[in-house]
Formats: structure tokens, C-alpha cells, sequence
């Protein structure tokens, strides 16, 4: 059965998800993409980690006039740590740059970290993207007015809503050149509810993630570790994140504190940290992009999403590049 239907903004096929299985089925409609004109981009971890958020935070950004489409295509980043990953990539930016500039879509709402650094490189590039906003999550639910409420936190944190809690802000590594999600996450917390650890904002310590992604597991350990401690020795009670990825990471593999996402504790929804391991199983790419993946030399699952917005649009445009 599933959960929640909608038309994806970018590609036009009816997408359903299906919390209790983690899965989504896809089904070309009448090849029509939505005419949208700033949509929620939620990334591939969150709907991985925490699918029934998705409706949830679309629905909140919907009825405030935030955005009025959702796509769940991939951004494209994890395709670098693919066999000959940089044409991959390369090609598959090409191919969304051409979908997004064949709409009417002006602004990206992103929930990652890694999906804004990961959009904003790639619309540069080009002159008929380069202007589209792409937007924090975090910065855009405080603008509208939400904070997280003390006593939701305190009880997911402690068990007692009554309880004093205070966190401890991670900062994600594809963040420190903008500070986007680093301010947007601050905003969310009530004064007194936060303290910075020795590393943050430009100067934080990577989570370990990306070192685990290229293989390098003793030194994704180490990194852990360092927040860890650190978010211990300025006595917080938990750390808090606004990268999905970083969330897995910090709880799977330091010891000293719990780590947790603003989301949950925004909407009042735990995630089972040590039961997502194997969650990341949805990946949507363009089908094209699809087509040339060797599905023999990689451990990660992918499905493929049409581009038939393109079929009336020139495949590229070499005069739209910035060199």
C-alpha cells in the first residue's frame, strides 16, 4: 500500500512511497512534468533514513507558500565514487542542468548539505542555471517562524520533558564555504539550548563520512571519535546535525554521546540509527545516466527516472557553458 503519491518535478513520473518497506514505486504518467516554480529537493539520505519526513516537511513548506513541487532525484555527488565516477557525474549535470533550465523552476528548498554544494557547482556552470536559488532547509523553516520546542526535545533526549538539554552543533564539511546550514540549524535552537564544540562552523571537524565513502574506515573512525569528545568536553548532552549522513555516521561509530537531526526532533519523530545501515537502497538518476553505470562493479542500487521533459529541448548547449 502505498503511503504517499506524487508527480516528480524534475522528471514528471508518479512517484509512491511506502514507509513500512522503505521502497518506492515508479510509474511514467502522461509524460507531463509539473509547472513548478520552487520545489522541495529532500536528497537521498533523508529519504532513505527517515521517508514519512518527506511528505511531512513538503507538506510544511506546501502550506507556506514555500514551494509547490517535490522531486527525489539524486544530486548527483555519490556517482564521483563510481568507476570512471567524474564522466558520470559530468554527464549526468549535464543532463539535469538541460531538465532544470527546460522549466519554469526558480528555487531548490534542499534538506542536504551535500545536495546544495552539489547543485550550486553544477548550476554555476551554465547561464540559463546559474541564477536559481538554492536554499537551505534549516534557514527556510526558521525564516517562517518554527524553533524547536524544549520539551520535545528534552523528552526524546532524556526521557523527561522537564529536563534541561543542551546540544552540541556538528557542522557538515560541504557547508564551511557557505555557513548556510550552520546558521540555519543555530536559528532553530532556543538561546541557551546550544554550545559550539572547539571545531565548528569553518573550522569543524569532518564527520567521517566522506573518508568511509572512499574506503578509508579507520580514518572515518578517528573523525568520529574527535566529535565525540569534543562534544562532550563542552557537556552537551547530545549532539545535533543537520546532514543526514553525518547523523549515521556520529551515531555508528563514536561512543560518548547520542547524536541526533534537528528534523527529529522538529517533528517529534525518532530515527533507529542502528537499524539504517541498509536503508540506503533508493538512488533515482536520470535513465540515460542509468544506462552507463556497470551495475557489475558497484555496490550501490540505483533506479532510473525519465527526462522526457528534454524530448522537445536540444539534448545540450555548448554556448550556455561558463568556462
Amino acid at each position: 500500500m502505498v503511503d504517499f503519491e506524487f508527480i516528480d518535478a524534475l522528471t514528471g513520473d508518479k512517484v509512491g512511497l511506502i514507509y513500512t518497506q522503505g521502497q518506492a514505486a515508479l510509474a511514467k504518467v502522461d509524460g507531463n512534468v509539473p509547472n513548478c516554480k520552487s520545489i522541495f529537493f529532500p536528497g537521498c539520505s533523508l529519504l532513505n533514513y527517515a521517508m514519512p519526513l518527506v511528505p511531512a516537511i513538503y507538506n510544511t513548506l506546501l502550506d507556506a507558500g514555500e514551494v509547490d513541487g517535490l522531486s527525489v532525484l539524486c544530486c548527483g555527488k555519490i556517482l564521483s565514487y563510481e568507476p570512471n565516477g567524474d564522466v558520470l557525474r559530468a554527464s549526468f549535470e549535464d543532463e539535469l542542468r538541460n531538465v532544470v533550465a527546460a522549466t519554469s523552476i526558480k528555487r531548490f528548498v534542499c534538506a542536504c548539505p551535500n545536495c546544495v554544494k552539489a547543485l550550486r557547482d553544477a548550476f554555476s556552470k551554465d547561464i540559463r542555471t546559474k541564477d536559481i536559488a538554492i536554499d537551505v532547509l534549516p534557514q527556510t523553516l526558521a525564516d517562517i517562524g518554527y524553533k524547536l520546542n524544549p520539551k520535545t526535545c528534552a523528552r526524546l533526549i532524556k526521557g523527561d520533558e522537564n529536563a534541561e538539554v543542551l546540544f552540541c552543533p556538528h557542522d557538515s564539511c560541504p557547508d564551511r564555504e557557505s555557513g548556510d546550514f550552520a546558521r540555519g540549524l543555530r536559528a532553530l535552537i532556543p538561546d541557551g539550548m546550544w554550545t559550539d564544540p572547539k571545531h565548528a562552523w569553518r573550522r569543524s571537524v569532518c564527520c567521517g563520512s566522506l573518508p568511509r565513502a572512499a574506503g578509508k574506515f579507520k580514518q572515518a573512525d578517528k573523525c568520529a571519535d574527535i566529535n565525540g569528545r569534543e562534544a562532550l568536553e563542552v557537556g552537551s548532552d547530545a549532539i545535533i546535525t543537520a546532514c543526514m549522513s553525518c547523523n549515521f555516521q556520529l551515531n555508528m561509530a563514536q561512543p560518548y554521546i547520542q547524536c541526533v537531526h534537528y528534523l527529529e526532533m522538529l517533528y517529534d519523530w525518532r530515527i533507529n540509527w542502528s537499524q539504517v545501515g541498509d536503508m540506503m537502497k533508493l538512488r533515482f538518476l536520470f535513465n540515460d545516466t542509468l544506462g552507463v553505470i556497470d551495475s557489475s562493479n558497484t555496490q550501490r542500487l540505483f533506479e532510473g527516472m525519465s527526462s522526457s521533459v528534454l524530448d522537445n529541448v536540444e539534448d545540450d548547449c555548448d554556448e550556455c557553458r561558463i568556462d
